[in-house]
């Protein structure tokens, strides 16, 4: 039900954005090639089911997800916003948390009591969403540690996104960076 009020509620921003516009700009109103805005970037809002586990317990497998699509051709991406990601050899997207952005400092650091590693971004550790401090194994760090000694700041256009468990999953654990043209767009949670 929550998901079907957020998007009356998104269309409704949407028109009232788009009358607004139009309103205060009478050089739009006989040129439709310009209506378009850049509030109004969002192609298609598809629902999709989650099939995965690893971004529990923030989404549970089964649980409804409203994909916005091309959100990000108008708006930034922001630490902390969910996306899907379009992996390459999975012909479904997949669900991350965005922990990184342009800009940001980041290194792997070793953790010798656990014999694990962290990711650092602007000198503090990650945590998931339960407040747990990521801690990635050896064999799931190599793409990582790669890609921090190239790129020890985050550059333009360039994301670190991770799953909620904190040993990896199909994530920069395994890809390492994304490039922002293969974010498909913002995901909004159903509760």
């Amino acid at each position: 039900m929550k998901c079907q009020k957020t998007i009356v509620v998104l269309v409704f921003i949407s028109i009232v954005s788009l009358t607004a516009v139009y309103l205060s700009q009478p050089s739009l109103w006989f040129n439709k090639k310009n209506a378009k805005t850049n509030s109004d970037c969002v192609t298609a809002q598809t629902e999709k089911t989650v099939r995965g586990s690893s971004m529990e317990p923030l989404i549970k497998a089964g649980q409804t997800l409203i994909l916005l699509e091309n959100y990000y051709q108008c708006h930034p991406v922001q630490r902390g916003d969910i996306v899907a990601y379009n992996y390459a050899g999975n012909d479904v997207p997949i669900i991350k948390i965005v922990k990184a952005i342009p800009g940001d400092s980041w290194r792997i650091k070793k953790e010798y009591q656990q014999n694990s590693y962290q990711i650092i971004v602007n000198d503090k550790p990650l945590k998931n969403s339960e407040g747990k401090y990521y801690q990635i194994p050896e064999s799931n760090i190599k793409m990582l540690k790669l890609y921090a000694k190239s790129y020890p700041l985050l550059p333009d256009n360039t994301y670190l996104i991770l799953g909620n468990n904190i040993s990896g999953s199909l994530d920069a654990t395994r890809f390492g960076l994304v490039s922002k043209s293969d974010i498909l767009g913002k995901v909004e949670v159903c509760r």
